[in-house]
């Protein structure tokens, strides 16, 4: 049946309904950076096929049906199942009609040769355990002129904190440490590296914006303390040092940053922000 242009006036969302605070959640400070960096610069046509790898609990997944409107057709695809409940949570109470969900490994999807129109994957790249698979099964359900778009952050994140990290290992004497640390450092890539995969896996870079933004935290307890280092950073800074070894190199650590602080008022820790949208070699 085809939608009434005014099928929006039979959705009314009431504030106190139980159900609206199990979908509504906040994004992250970090994601939404990432995710307005994306929404600035990204095509908007009509009629497309667009996939979302890595699309969680919804974001950008329902945003860009949102914005693309109805005319174009959304998967998100994640193999986080909890997520994705999440995720549907969210469609059946919105009941957007252009959104589809799918748990499947970005690795192995479960889409015919040539499906998409546009592939987008908000701060995905460091996140696959291999994203050369990822971004070749993408050109896969590729069509012959899609477009690839991907936000990251690159090489440079939180440099602030490395640094008196890199301090604390060498006033301890710990080469080795030092060695993993500068591996950890280098794992997010660099422009140029993700360049080089995209076109080992069949794309071309055809467009590249780098900008950047601060975290700000009080002093070094906030760092740490902070929900975002504590999910995504914390566990790969532990496993720089030795387990016998890492409260007192943290507390090394978090009394240089709280001088920092107080030296100058707050920490500022820079983040750098890469948007880099690809298309499709035959």
């Amino acid at each position: 049946m085809k939608n009434s242009m005014t099928d929006y006036l039979k959705h009314k969302i009431e504030l106190g309904d139980s159900e609206f605070a199990h979908v509504f959640d906040e994004l992250t400070f970090w994601s939404s950076r990432f995710g307005q960096l994306l929404f600035d610069r990204i095509e908007i046509r009509p009629r497309l096929s667009i996939l979302d790898v890595g699309c969680a609990s919804g974001f950008p997944l329902f945003e860009l049906a949102n914005v693309f409107g109805q005319s174009c057709r959304i998967t998100g695809l994640d193999i986080w199942s909890e997520a994705l409940k999440r995720a549907e949570r969210k469609r059946k109470f919105y009941d957007p009609p252009n959104v589809a969900l799918v748990e499947a490994d970005g690795a192995h999807q479960p889409f015919h040769d040539a499906t998409f129109d546009l592939l987008v994957s908000n701060l995905g790249v460091n996140n696959w355990a291999d994203p050369q698979a990822v971004l070749a099964e993408c050109h896969r359900v590729a069509r012959p002129d899609a477009r690839l778009v991907l936000t990251t952050n690159v090489k440079g994140h939180y440099s602030e904190f490395y640094e008196l990290f890199r301090e604390a290992l060498r006033e301890l004497n710990r080469p080795e440490q030092l060695e993993k640390l500068e591996a950890h450092e280098a794992h997010r890539g660099t422009k140029e590296a993700i360049c080089n995969l995209l076109q080992k896996t069949g794309w071309k870079s055809v467009r590249i914006v780098e900008e950047s933004f601060s975290m700000r935290f009080a002093d070094g307890g906030a760092l740490f303390n902070h929900s975002l280092t504590r999910i995504g950073f914390l566990d790969g800074w532990r496993s720089i040092v030795d387990a016998n070894e890492e409260i007192m190199v943290f507390e090394i650590i978090e009394k240089k940053l709280n001088e920092v602080a107080r030296a100058v008022g707050e920490l500022r820790m820079s983040v750098p922000m890469l948007y880099l949208e690809a298309e499709k070699q035959m």
